[in-house]
């Protein structure tokens, strides 16, 4: 097979990969690209060796592995992912007073972006900008991780175990509880579990590559986010996060 034909081969495949969002199954890629199963087979083992894919273990699903995310950070800059959800920021933070984050997935880890800060005079200034944080250790990257099949997260929690302790009150089984109550919200929530006296909401931003590699999220002092407080700040996240998505859509 010639070179430029593998590679658009190659290419084709990665393609199929991210857009499936529990993982692509062998026996379909092979049917969907029309290879013969020794070079499906031959492009997959080197995919997966070059870290653009990965092979989850339990059900031998394929999804895009952890070289695929550091290309798309850097390929971020590109279209200056902080220009294209800044004006999202800033109408979260006028509308809630509170501060927003704009956070990103980097491997095991998540990059606070960009932040803005609301009106209100005591401000929740967890994480700062260009700071890279375990998954989990914040609202942005908890929305972040809770969407991924349990062997991923399991895989992200025990690289980064002995890193959680430095993130106030969090280790692994507090991490575990936040990752479980996310899943049954289908939002990230921390009320005074990572820093007491503060809570912040998560979304994900969707994607159409598969699993979401953006959030957006609002910290506050625990006051200010109550019950029904927390109902009209997680509808507005959903909203911007929709809008951002199918952005991130139009120019990926």
């Amino acid at each position: 097979m010639p070179r430029s034909q593998s590679i658009q081969r190659a290419v084709e495949t990665l393609k199929l990969v991210a857009a499936s969002a529990h993982g692509a199954r062998y026996v379909d890629l092979v049917a969907q690209t029309s290879l013969q199963p020794a070079t499906a087979h031959r492009i997959l083992r080197r995919l997966v060796a070059e870290g653009l894919l990965q092979q989850r273990k339990q059900d031998k699903r394929y999804l895009l592995g952890p070289l695929a995310f550091e290309i798309g950070l850097a390929a971020s800059v590109q279209f200056d992912l902080r220009e294209l959800v800044a004006p999202a920021l800033k109408r979260i933070s006028r509308a809630t007073g509170d501060t927003s984050f704009l956070t990103i997935r980097s491997g095991v880890e998540a990059v606070c972006v960009d932040r803005k800060e609301g009106a209100f005079p005591i401000k929740a200034l967890t994480v700062e900008v260009g700071s890279r944080r375990p998954l989990g250790t914040a609202a942005g990257s908890l929305a972040l991780l809770y969407p991924l099949p349990d062997d991923e997260i399991a895989r992200i929690v025990r690289a980064n175990e002995n890193k959680l302790t430095r993130y106030g009150e969090l280790n692994k089984q507090k991490l575990l509880g936040l990752i479980k109550l996310a899943k049954r919200l289908d939002y990230a929530l921390n009320a005074d579990v990572i820093l007491p006296g503060v809570t912040g909401i998560g979304v994900p931003v969707p994607s159409r590559f598969g699993y979401p590699t953006t959030a957006l999220s609002v910290v506050a002092i625990s006051s200010r986010l109550g019950k029904a407080r927390c109902a009209e700040v997680l509808s507005l996240l959903k909203t911007e996060a929709q809008q951002i998505g199918r952005a991130l859509s139009a120019v990926q």
